[in-house]
Parts: structure tokens; C-alpha cells; sequence
């Protein structure tokens, strides 16, 4: 349904250690959340969106990764820094706002008699079970990244 393609690591795109320490801390930290009865319930990452932009020379290079939580609530952790950072940024806080996304798919369908691919939009709301595969969608088709989808 997705074409995924992989990236290359680029030197100068990895955290350094007080990064990875912030990181290590803020997952640390969401481990547990308290939801709207007062309990506890773990709030453990489960899946994730490794994004990529391509640099001056074409290649992509990885900028962030979203991570997925049980309740299907994401989160962003960059990589490096530079203007293609900051732009996810600011894209992800534009996405991230949006009460719904349109997931764009193509499903098989049957039209007089034949056999057809039609293109559909489906709206997800984040939490929703498909919110994963919505977000890919709309970073790929609407902003232009390269989304790969990793556990």
C-alpha cells in the first residue's frame, strides 16, 4: 500500500549525549500517564515513524523519528540540527494539531464486473487504530518526507 524507503545515517544527524540523555529522560518520563479516571496506565512506545529528508546531495538523511504509544498518541524526538529539523518542527506541530487526517489508500473494488483499484480518503483522529498509517500518509503526500514504519 506504502512504498518505504530507507535511509542513510548521517554522521552529522545524530544526537549528541546531552540529546540522547533528554531523550532517555522524556522516556522516562511518559512511561506511565494518568488518564481522565485517575489512574495509572503505561504509556509505552510500540511503534514508530522513522523520518528522512533528502540533503543537497539527494540522499536522504534521517531528521526524526515519531513515536507511538499504546493509545496510538505520538510524540517527536529529532535528530541533529539545521533547517531541515526546524522545519519538521514546525510541520509536525502543524500535523499534530489537526483533530483529524485523511489517510489516503487504495482499496480493490468491483465496477461492471471488473476489477479496479479505487484511491480513497478515510479520516483518522488521533488515537484511532489507523492514526499510525494517517500520519505516514500525510507526511509523505502533503510535506514531502520519506516515512519509513518500524516496531
Amino acid at each position: 500500500m506504502f512504498g518505504l524507503v530507507g535511509c542513510a545515517d548521517d554522521p552529522n544527524s545524530r544526537p549528541n549525549g546531552s540529546a540522547a540523555q533528554t531523550a532517555s529522560q522524556t522516556s522516562e518520563q511518559n512511561t506511565q500517564q494518568t488518564d481522565t479516571l485517575g489512574k495509572e496506565t503505561p504509556n509505552v512506545a510500540k511503534r514508530k515513524l522513522v523520518l528522512s529528508k533528502n540533503n543537497e546531495s539527494g540522499n536522504p538523511v534521517r531528521v526524526g523519528t515519531l513515536y507511538f504509544d499504546e493509545s496510538n498518541r505520538a510524540a517527536l524526538e529529532t535528530e541533529g540540527t539545521g533547517p531541515a529539523v526546524e522545519q519538521l518542527k514546525r510541520d509536525w506541530e502543524e500535523v499534530s494539531k489537526q483533530n483529524k487526517l485523511i489517510w489516503k489508500k487504495s482499496v480493490p473494488d468491483e465496477i461492471d464486473g471488473r476489477t479496479v483499484t479505487r484511491i480513497v480518503g478515510e479520516e483518522v483522529a488521533p488515537g484511532d487504530e489507523n492514526y499510525i498509517y494517517a500520519v505516514l500518509n500525510t507526511l509523505e503526500r502533503k510535506y514531502g518526507y520519506t516515512v519509513d514504519l518500524a516496531d
